[in-house]
């Protein structure tokens, strides 16, 4: 899926919106000659058209949210606690608003004399402030908008051929299996929740096409209730955007999640799923003596009823049956299109 065009939007919260309508106006200046009334309606018109733009590129950036697919959509009601759809019928209301007061302020200006200066400084003050006011009740909202645009500009395009999501607890080994899958540079981290948005890395196959591996966050064993928006990112990608699903395990006896907290969260990741296929893959496994290697697979395969793949992806070890298979899916796909 490619995500929405999004980067050259720049919406303004309130206090921004405030600074650049007031150098603009101060910008204005009467030519010689013109009249007051005139020149208070030119500024009223300017104030107007800026506020205007203003709610048309929310509204633009909203609709292009509206139209990327479900992913976006749902990402943006866990950063706002609201649809999109709410958002713009509110943006709607604005506008037209805003056009009213505009309309208003335009009529009254014309029916004063033009001698009465203070009454159509007045005027004008209470055009503005209505106007500005619209903006102003729902800076909060537009807010919450930038914090979401901010953090769509920093994910990756997931067009590709075949959707490959890696999933897993924190520390599993997700960013570094997906550096040696592909030449993706993810941030590695000895700390839980090292990687906190979603990172792409792509596997080019003559002549298939081209398979995207997507590294995402991870998934604590806990209620969705209690899920961080960290967590939901990678609770989306798995719902909307994988093909595929390489959920990966990790454990020795020091590491930070037990085996049963893991299996825990594959549980849930296999429910958002469906029919969807989920590989499974025990990582680090140059960290486990045979013995301790033999009991955590049959324990894992016991419990889910597939096979995992040992692998480490620190030194390299089956990492290509992992390509291997990755690419055998591909080409099914293809032979099915």
């Amino acid at each position: 899926m490619e995500k929405p065009v999004l980067s050259k939007l720049y919406v303004r919260n309130y206090s921004e919106l405030y600074e650049y309508l007031n150098n603009s106006l101060k910008k204005i200046k009467p030519l010689e000659g013109e009249d007051f009334k005139l020149f208070m309606k030119k500024k009223i018109t300017s104030a107007y058209q800026v506020i205007e733009s203003e709610l048309n590129k929310l509204l633009e950036a909203l609709v292009l949210i509206q139209n990327a697919g479900d992913f976006y959509r749902e990402l943006f009601k866990v950063y706002t606690g609201s649809t999109v759809e709410e958002y713009i019928v509110d943006v709607k209301k604005r506008i037209k608003l805003a056009r009213n007061i505009y309309k208003w302020a335009i009529q009254e200006l014309s029916s004063l004399d033009s001698k009465r200066k203070r009454k159509i400084v007045l005027t004008f003050r209470a055009g503005i402030g209505r106007l500005l006011s619209i903006y102003k009740r729902m800076d909060k909202r537009v807010v919450l908008v930038k914090e979401y645009l901010k953090e769509v500009s920093k994910m990756p395009d997931t067009r590709g051929d075949y959707i490959v999501v890696l999933a897993g607890l924190p520390q599993v080994g997700k960013s570094t299996l997906l550096s040696k899958l592909t030449s993706a540079k993810p941030e590695i981290g000895s700390y839980p929740f090292t990687t906190k948005t979603l990172i792409a890395g792509h596997l080019v196959v003559e002549p298939y096409g081209r398979i995207v591996i997507i590294d995402s966050p991870g998934i604590l064993d806990t209620p969705i209730e209690e899920k961080n928006i960290i967590e939901y990112k990678a609770i989306l990608a798995l719902k909307h955007l994988a093909d595929h699903v390489v959920y990966l395990f990790a454990y020795t006896p020091s590491f930070y999640y037990t085996l049963q907290e893991q299996l825990n969260v594959y549980e849930s990741v296999k429910r958002l799923l469906g029919d969807k296929p989920i590989t499974i893959v025990f990582n680090k496994v140059d960290l486990l003596s045979k013995t301790e290697l033999e009991e955590y697979m049959g324990e894992i395969e016991s419990k889910t009823g597939i096979k995992p793949i040992p692998v480490s992806a620190l030194t390299g070890y089956n990492l290509d049956e992992i390509r291997q298979l990755l690419v055998s899916y591909l080409k099914e796909k293809k032979k099915l299109q």
